[in-house]
């Protein structure tokens, strides 16, 4: 049987850049979905190991990987960084956890990013993520 008459018309290659990309809200409640799984326990979201900017690999060839960066530090604080960029901009970018669940946290984190009530600091982290990114492609084509 034909390719077409099986599987339809080809189609465009996915590549990231062509890929539809999710909106500076979705990509946080992600990354807040992400972190609540770090604190489950089960199954935590996993990154690639790098070192110089190359994936380190095993001895059998498959790249290493670890467990995401926490939002908690160990002084008892909560420093959201989605994308490795910190959301809460300015001095003050953090809040003392003290007796509070941390799961509760992020709950109410993610219930007022859906509420749209950090929508100028959503913006405010967003432009600096679109900032860094368009660095490394800039960088990444002077290398090439």
């Amino acid at each position: 049987m034909l390719l077409e008459k099986l599987l339809g018309p080809r189609v465009k290659t996915k590549v990231p850049s062509n890929k539809a990309s999710l909106s500076p809200k979705e990509t946080l409640l992600k990354e807040i979905n992400d972190q609540e799984l770090l604190l489950i326990g089960k199954n935590p979201p996993m990154k690639y190991m790098k070192k110089t900017g190359r994936i380190c690999k095993k001895k059998d060839g498959s790249p290493k990987m670890r467990p995401i960066k926490s939002w908690f530090s160990d002084e008892n604080q909560f420093k959201p960084t989605p994308l490795g960029i910190t959301f809460l901009q300015g001095d003050k970018n953090c809040y003392d956890v003290g007796q509070h669940d941390k799961l509760e946290i992020l709950t109410n984190f993610k219930d007022a990013v859906s509420n749209d009530f950090y929508s100028a600091d959503l913006l405010k982290w967003y432009e600096l993520c679109e900032k860094r990114n368009n660095t490394i492609r800039k960088s990444k084509k002077i290398e090439n």
